[in-house]
């Protein structure tokens, strides 16, 4: 098969599309990957240039949705793009995947087409899209030359696929796979409805996308209905008319068991990017290129965030033993310095956490393991995860191992028995001299609806770090990342978070605008003006002068906008296989990527008696 991205090649465990590749050859399929190609091109010679796929196109945007890659909170074209050799901007087209999965059909009209990663899981249903300002419809119903979506982890679900195909099955007898989305027509549907072995879990059936695109309230009503539908024990099949077809999504796949995480990290990656690029700096490699990935998921559900809609609420955890592992193998990586830059994943602290009760999680519908308060079956217990900081820094070769995923610090003091041991070895030995945390705010009603621990959680966090740091004869420094505009949140709540900032001698130099991404709940508070789950309207910041009101009271303001610039040319590029000379590129179906950096930058915690 031949796997399409948007990104460039980099051979790391931590970028989608070759970790993708390595599992598929592992499982003795060969690959090729097209890495960025030209989408322009009306002879198509990136998309044909590893001939004709045997088995199907496997299309992913990359390891970020293509539209959140190019535009910036106020709708500003990006001047830059993480994923692309020099930080060059363009090098992908925006809605990537339903570009791509239309030029692979139209390069090779008679093979199968899966579309996945991040964008396609985000916008597997109907959703607000914020760069259009309105409804669209399922990525499915624009990339019409698309056979089949996958959502969630990649490696199970493609292997699945390829296995069948090489068989030689259909893709429409693969409907019954978890974690996967489709068209059906609307007059066979009852039909295929009947014969579904999910539809005995009980089929939701969404409001259709001509209903929600004319109706907040009935937009409303479909987020509050989708977000019910998360757990792979308990998810029903989800039907939504568009038109005289219907996307359906079956439930979600389970995550990863331990020996396939550990399996997949595992394989023989060179951690560098193709040497094509002669030695081009990638940020978004040059960030992650030291880290390992030891958690997949997150149990938090932050209504902002989407890890949930595409990594799932469950988490999945690898061994002690394959982490030691892989750091000894990076001795052989060139450019090794015995650094270890992150030892984490979307939360740093949750490793080999997750609910203590099959009985308990086959009937839970929780958005939140953590929100309002910690569910009674979830797990926390930081001991095996103390045991795993300190044999990773004990590494034969390793000089420091750091922690820079953000810490869940409200799972830290609910962990009575071992919660201060993680941090004070968090805080000694782990710390790169500042610390992210994300408290987000310190309203009572914005974090309430961002899901996120009250502010009293984050004081007293602060203040332990500090007392850590000064007993450990360390300088170091928090850095929290707060969002303004996010749905909830006035002028006065923003006041309230500035007078904080004042009373804790802190000045952020710049500030993250919440930005709407399909598929969350924040962003359908955003929408409909109302939270889906109550129906209680909530104070929106809408215009850029309402969001600069809200930020100028934190900061100084970004730049004025650039000008917008076209692309730059295309070069022709020649794709690769994976285990070729040197394999590598990002994206995928599976997503445990690193984002580029946040645009919130560091604040000092003050010295004794002193002003910052």
């Amino acid at each position: 098969m031949v796997l399409v991205s948007g990104d460039a090649y980099v051979d790391h465990p931590a970028f989608g599309v070759p970790l993708l590749g390595r599992v598929l050859e592992a499982a003795g399929f060969r690959v090729g990957i097209v890495a960025q190609p030209d989408w322009r091109d009306p002879s198509l010679t990136d998309f044909r240039a590893c001939g004709r796929p045997r088995l199907f196109f496997g299309v992913s945007s990359g390891n970020m949705d293509s539209m959140v890659n190019h535009y910036t909170a106020h709708r500003r074209r990006r001047s830059d793009d993480a994923y692309t050799p020099g930080g060059e901007a363009g090098r992908r087209p925006d809605r990537a995947t339903t570009v791509y999965a239309n030029r692979c059909r139209a390069a090779f009209p008679d093979v199968p087409v899966v579309v996945g990663g991040v964008e396609a899981s985000l916008r597997r249903l109907a959703h607000y899209d914020y760069w259009d300002d309105r409804v669209r419809r399922s990525l499915l119903m624009d990339a019409k030359e698309a056979d089949l979506l996958v959502f969630g982890f990649g490696e199970r679900p493609l292997v699945c696929i390829a296995r069948h195909l090489a068989a030689g099955g259909a893709l429409r007898d693969l409907r019954e796979l978890p974690g996967i989305a489709f068209r059906v027509s609307g007059s066979a549907l009852q039909a295929f409805l009947d014969s579904h072995p999910f539809a005995a879990r009980g089929v939701v059936r969404l409001p259709s996308f001509e209903d929600i695109s004319h109706d907040k309230s009935k937009y409303a009503e479909f987020s509050r209905l989708y977000h019910l539908e998360h757990n792979p024990d308990n998810a029903r099949l989800l039907v939504q008319p568009h038109g005289d077809q219907a996307v359906v999504a079956n439930p979600p796949g389970a995550p990863p068991t331990t020996q396939e995480l550990d399996a997949a990290h595992e394989l023989p990656f060179t951690r560098r990017p193709h040497p094509r690029y002669a030695g081009a700096c990638i940020p978004a490699w040059e960030q992650i290129r030291f880290s390992l990935t030891v958690v997949r998921g997150c149990p938090a559900g932050c209504s902002f965030c989407c890890i949930t809609e595409h990594q799932g609420r469950d988490l999945a955890s690898r061994s002690q033993a394959s982490v030691l592992r892989e750091i000894e193998a990076l001795r052989d990586v060139p450019g090794w310095t015995g650094v270890v830059s992150d030892l984490g994943g979307p939360t740093a602290n949750l490793w080999g956490m997750g609910c203590d009760s099959e009985e308990a999680h086959r009937v839970c519908r929780r958005a939140s393991c953590l929100f309002p308060t910690r569910c009674p079956r979830f797990r926390v217990d930081h001991g095996p995860l103390v045991q795993l900081m300190k044999a990773t820094r004990g590494a034969d070769g390793v000089k420091r191992v750091f922690v820079a995923s953000g810490v869940r610090y409200d799972a830290v003091y609910e962990d009575r028995a071992h919660g201060a041991e993680y941090l004070r070895e968090l805080v000694t030995h782990h710390v790169g001299g500042h610390l992210k945390i994300a408290p987000e705010h310190v309203n009572e009603g914005v974090l309430k609806a961002m899901r996120k621990p009250g502010p009293e959680l984050f004081e007293r966090f602060l203040a332990d770090f500090q007392r850590i740091s000064r007993e450990a004869g360390r300088e170091q420094y928090l850095v929290p990342y707060f969002i303004s505009s996010h749905p909830g949140c006035g002028l006065a709540e923003m006041r309230e978070l500035a007078d904080f900032l004042k009373r804790h001698r802190w000045k952020p130099q710049q500030v993250q605008d919440f930005t709407p991404t399909p598929m969350t709940l924040a962003t359908d508070m955003y929408w409909t003006g109302v939270h889906p789950n109550t129906g209680k309207p909530l104070p929106v910041a809408r215009t850029d002068a309402e969001k600069r009101a809200q930020r100028e009271m934190l900061g100084p303001l970004d730049p004025p906008p650039r000008r917008r610039i076209a692309p730059p040319p295309r070069s022709k590029r020649t794709p690769m296989e994976p285990g070729a000379e040197a394999p590598g590129h990002a994206s995928a179906i599976e997503s445990g990527a690193p984002a580029p950096p946040r645009t919130t930058r560091r604040v000092k915690a003050p010295r004794r008696g002193r002003r910052s």
